[in-house]
This record gives structure tokens, C-alpha cells and sequence, in this order.
């Protein structure tokens, strides 16, 4: 099939790409950036860029032979400041155009992923939330607020054009998706900090001493980027249509990840030990429900967090991303 993958010079896009591409696929990469400095031509891979989904102008510059339509744009609060229109534009608006430009291609198949923070209500137990959980967002006021309403639009949105216009679009809900990129920073509320995970892979990589917080048996998601552009292909190869839920493998605890970090990153003559803080805050229980996943769409995530700890080291390594990321960090050299 020939694809459209919007949002491809990010982690979701990128990554999709080239798994679509590898799996017999015609890939058209579209992203805002302008260049993705020859990344996606080594990989026989066209690329369209400067693209903003709020600007109905831009499709015009896209093919519309087209079978499918991968969404992976939007602003995230992760690279974002506190400004909530960003949000609005190119997730609620773009969403319109997306599915605007599609009627004049013969696609109808749309693969779209939505945000936890919809379900967060449900968060801190150790019950796994399920696909159908009622949906709102964050009622604390910070960042993650008005990017789930935009989500939650879209996806209704989407349920929308599905009812009129025959569309046929798959959703997924999933929380962080690890993988590899030499950017470790992230921003909370505007202000930029590093990846707490990354955190620990640098203390693991200089055989620094590691801090576990609170319980170390709290347990968490852990979804690695190749079990999640597994689901994509599934998704864009399927006929199912509605909101998904993507949990990992299994869910691991806070000691569980760690290990896999120290095991993955630090030098064997040295690896990292560990130091219990018990009276520190515990990492928060987020845990989803994939029965819907493994059911109807014949998808369940298969990367133990150790296997994906020691392929990201590897890429952390061998720059393949260079000329769309950038180096690797020294500090992410092992």
C-alpha cells in the first residue's frame, strides 16, 4: 500500500516509517521541519516537508494516491510551552484537514494515537484500565489539560467522519513509548528538564550509584518503540476500527526497570549499584488493559524491557539518526 505518515521527523513518525517501509510498503515521510537532512532517501523514502497541519494550503503539496494515513503530528506538552493554542491548531484543527484532504483521496484508513492523561482519573491502582474507560483529562490545571481535551476532540472527531463519511480510523492509547533519540530533555509545564529514565541511563553509563524511590516494587508500563510500529502495521493492514489500548509486555516494577538500565548501560567492570530511598515518593501504578489489542487486532507488545535496554544502547551508539537528531549526547556515550 502506498502510506502517508504525517509527523515523521518525530520518534513515532520516524520510527513508523521505516518499519512500514521495511514491511513492502510505499512510504511518503511528511513532517512540519523542513529538511530531514537525507535521512529518509537512504531508506528509499520520500520526504515532504515544512507541512503544518493547521494550514489547509500544505495538503496540496501531498500525493493523494494514497491507501492509509499515519497521524503521529501534534504539539506534546513534552516539547511545549504553556500555551494551549498550539494544541488546539494542530491537533483539533489539523485533524479536520487531515480528514478534509483524505476525502479527495481514496483512503479511509486513518491510524491516530491519543494521550493516557484521558484516562489519568483511573491511574495510581494497581487495576489495568480498560479500552473503554470513560474519557476526560488532567483536572489539576497543568500542562497535560488542554492537550486531552484536543486529543479527545479528535478522536471524536474521528468517530464523526467514521459515521458519515465511511472513514475508518484506529486509535491508540499508550503511555510512554521508549526508544532511542540523542534528545534526553523534555519540558513540564514550558520548563525543560531531562527525562527522568535518561536520568538513570547516565548515572548507569558512569557507574554512578542509582537512587530507588519508595516502593521498588510499584509497577509501570514499559512499551518499546518496535512493539508499537508493530501495532501500526497491524492497524494500517487491519480492517478494525476504535480506540486500542497499548500496554507492554508485562507490567515491570521501578526495581524491575532499573535492573534492566544497569544491565543494558553500565560497564560490566562497573555497573552501577543501586540506593533505596524508601521515604521518597513512589513512582506512580499507570497500568492498561490490552485485551482488545491481543483479541481483535492480533497485537501484543513482545520486547522484554531488558532486550529493548540493550538496543537502545546499541543505538545510542551507531548514530543511525544523525542527520534528522543530531550526535549523541557524550554524556550518552557508554
Amino acid at each position: 500500500m502506498k502510506i502517508v505518515v504525517l509527523g515523521a521527523t518525530g520518534m513515532l513518525g520516524c520510527y513508523s516509517s521505516l518499519a512500514l517501509k521495511t514491511h513492502g510498503h510505499d512510504v511518503v515521510a511528511v513532517g512540519r521541519r523542513i529538511s530531514d537532512g537525507g535521512f529518509f532517501a537512504k531508506y528509499g523514502i520520500m520526504f515532504v516537508g515544512g507541512v503544518k497541519l493547521e494550514d489547509g494550503n500544505c495538503f496540496s503539496r501531498l500525493p493523494i494516491d494514497i491507501d492509509a494515513v499515519v497521524n503521529m503530528a501534534g504539539t506534546m506538552p513534552a516539547h511545549a510551552d504553556a500555551s494551549p493554542m498550539p494544541y488546539v491548531q494542530s491537533i483539533v484543527v489539523g485533524m479536520v484537514n487531515v480528514l478534509e484532504w483524505m476525502k479527495s483521496t481514496p483512503a479511509r484508513r486513518i491510524v491516530f494515537n491519543t494521550t493516557p492523561s484521558d484516562v489519568c482519573a483511573f491511574f495510581g491502582k494497581p487495576i489495568p484500565v480498560p479500552d473503554d474507560a470513560p474519557r476526560s483529562f488532567p483536572k489539576d490545571g497543568g500542562d497535560h489539560a488542554v492537550y486531552a481535551i484536543c486529543k479527545n476532540a479528535a478522536v471524536d472527531i474521528l468517530e464523526h467522519y467514521r459515521i458519515a463519511y465511511g472513514f475508518k480510523p484506529i486509535v491508540f492509547r499508550h503511555l510512554t513509548v521508549y526508544g532511542w533519540s540523542p534528545d534526553a530533555s523534555y519540558a513540564v509545564n514550558g520548563a525543560q528538564k531531562t527525562l527522568p529514565w535518561r536520568q538513570i541511563v547516565r548515572r548507569a553509563i558512569a557507574g554512578e550509584p542509582i537512587e530507588v524511590w519508595g516502593d521498588p516494587e510499584k509497577k509501570k508500563e514499559l512499551l518499546y518503540i518496535d512493539d508499537f510500529t508493530d501495532a501500526v502495521i497491524k492497524a494500517v493492514e487491519s480492517g478494525v476500527c476504535g480506540l486500542f489500548n497499548l500496554p507492554g509486555p508485562r507490567p515491570y516494577t521501578l526495581e524491575e526497570q532499573i535492573d534492566g538500565i544497569i544491565e543494558g548501560f553500565s560497564p560490566q567492570e562497573h555497573p552501577a549499584s543501586k540506593i533505596y530511598l524508601p521515604d521518597r515518593p513512589s513512582t506512580p501504578e499507570n497500568l492498561l488493559l490490552g485485551d482488545r489489542a491481543k483479541n481483535e487486532l492480533g497485537w501484543s507488545a513482545e520486547t522484554t524491557w531488558a532486550t529493548a535496554c540493550k538496543i537502545m544502547r546499541n543505538e545510542s551508539q551507531n548514530n543511525r539518526f544523525v542527520e534528522l537528531w543530531g550526535e549523541t549526547d557524550p554524556a550518552d556515550r557508554c
